[in-house]
């Protein structure tokens, strides 16, 4: 059985500018990357929880505001060399050597370039060993994407139960709103489990089977 994600953001083929869903919880990212360049500083952190849309917001951004986009540090390594002679750089969620990370971030500094940098916790909360690293983490503005809104939540329900050609009724929905947990991969995690347990168990969605699912997610 082949699953379907909720919050495919690895696949480029998804990053269109119709697929965004503005919300409050990510409206203070985005505010301010429109905005760009007129920005109080040119060192970001975007910081949000796994799954919350982190890369899909930067893919999205790095093709309209033409920024170099590096996701993994398998292309960190290779192109790192490159990566001083660019303008505009995103460092979209990975690990990195602190020698390196310093070295690259220092030559932004000093030459006033744009650099982006995403995590899943605010990069002055890392564990970092290099001191002169560390001063430099705080010089990056941060800007969180919060936990999803009810109204997002129903979107992203809704989507999710779409794409996998499920139909499903809106009192169900809601149900599920009002109960799941505010965390974007709680939330990906119990539509999978629900979408399982109804294929193996042939059964459409209801109540019953939506609270087995939280029960066993607990």
């Amino acid at each position: 059985m082949t699953e379907q994600r909720i919050f495919n953001f690895n696949n480029t083929k998804n990053f269109f500018e119709e697929n965004l869903i503005r919300d409050t919880s990510n409206s203070n990212v985005l505010n301010f990357l429109d905005k760009f360049p007129n920005w109080e500083t040119k060192l970001i952190n975007i910081v949000g929880e796994k799954k919350s849309g982190k890369s899909f917001i930067l893919q999205l951004f790095r093709k309209k505001k033409q920024f170099n986009y590096i996701s993994n540090i398998e292309d960190f390594e290779k192109k790192y060399d490159e990566l001083f002679l660019v303008d505009k750089l995103i460092l979209d969620g990975f690990q990195i050597n602190e020698d390196k990370f310093f070295s690259l971030i220092n030559h932004f500094i000093l030459h006033k370039k744009y650099l982006i940098i995403s995590s899943r916790e605010p990069l002055t909360m890392l564990e970092i060993k290099l001191l002169d690293l560390k001063s430099r983490l705080k010089e990056f503005l941060l800007i969180e994407i919060q936990n999803p809104s009810d109204d997002l939540i129903y979107s992203l329900i809704l989507k999710y139960f779409s794409d996998n050609q499920i139909v499903i009724k809106k009192d169900l929905v809601e149900y599920i709103v009002k109960k799941i947990d505010r965390s974007y991969s709680s939330i990906e995690k119990f539509l999978i489990k629900l979408n399982d347990q109804s294929i193996i168990k042939k059964k459409k969605i209801d109540y019953k089977l939506i609270n087995e699912v939280f029960n066993e997610t607990v």
